[in-house]
Parts: structure tokens; sequence; C-alpha cells
């Protein structure tokens, strides 16, 4: 009786979603400068779960590069993205899985004279652990590597973070 137990925590059915909060090692170039700096991240991510290894879904997702101010409207600037995502979990009765995905990527920033965003596209990989709090809720710690371009910006980014999924 105590393994069944154990094992309904893990199963995976249904819709599913989760925030994410982390500090991604975010290194850019843009008109022949190169920079590396260490960002607030943050992410939502949802979709349907197809079978007990398969889930797909989106992930809206990004790196705050400068904090914008009320008091000066000219700060601001960030790294965003809209991604298609799998996750892969190996076996149904752990919570290890692989992540993949891509899609949309935008570069916004609030100071005048340049151009408000830039769209483009990119791509993430990496993976992580649901560990089970109850059989609905699971704290999520996770690493991801993410690259992309936004018209003459490219990043490459190695994510540490910690999440809550919900399934």
């Amino acid at each position: 009786m105590a393994e069944e137990k154990a094992e309904e925590k893990f199963e995976r059915s249904g819709f599913w979603g989760g925030v994410n909060f982390g500090v991604g090692f975010v290194q850019r170039s843009f008109a022949g400068i190169e920079e590396d700096e260490n960002n607030f991240f943050l992410g939502f991510e949802g979709g349907y779960t197809l079978n007990p290894h398969f889930l797909i879904g989106v992930e809206l997702s990004g790196w705050l590069l400068e904090s914008s101010d009320l008091e000066d409207p000219s700060t601001g600037e960030g790294i965003s993205q809209a991604f298609v995502i799998t996750r892969y979990y190996p076996s149904s009765s752990m919570g290890l899985f692989a992540k993949i995905g891509g899609g949309y990527v935008s570069h916004w920033n609030n100071r005048p004279g340049e151009p408000r965003r830039k769209g483009g596209w990119g791509l993430t990989f990496g993976g992580g652990y649901d560990f089970p709090l109850n059989k609905n809720l699971a704290i999520t710690p996770f690493i991801n590597y993410g690259f992309g371009e936004a018209d003459d910006q490219d990043h490459n980014v190695w994510t540490l973070g910690i999440g809550l999924t919900i399934q």
C-alpha cells in the first residue's frame, strides 16, 4: 500500500503548469561589444501530458538585464522568449526529465533613440527533477542552456533555478 501511494505521487496526466525563478549567466554580443552578466530569470510554462513520459507545452520566460524605473523611463532592458517545449521523463516513476524547445526571442529596451524591440529566434535545452510535495505539486530544480539572436543581438545563457510545478 505504501508503494502505491509513492507511485501515485509521480503520476503525470492531464494539464500541467509551472513558475520558475533563477539566475541566468548571460553572454551577449551586439554592435561589436561582448558582455557577460548574471541576471534574474522568471518563467511560466504549461501544457498537456501526452503520456507519463512526454509533456508538451509553451514557455514564456526571460532575463532582466536592467530594471525599469518609473522615475526614469529611459531605463530597462531584457531578453524574453516564447517557446514551444517538450519534457521527456525516461521513467514514469521518477521526476528526472530532459527539456528541449524553441521559438521566438525578443530583446527589449527603453533607451531613447534605439529600437524598443528586436525579434528573432532561439533554442533551449536542459533538465531537472520534480520532487513531489503532494499529489499535484512538485518543487523542481533545473538547469537550462539557451541561445538565440534578435536582429543584431546574440545571446548564450546558462540558467540555474527552481520552480513550482502543478500536475
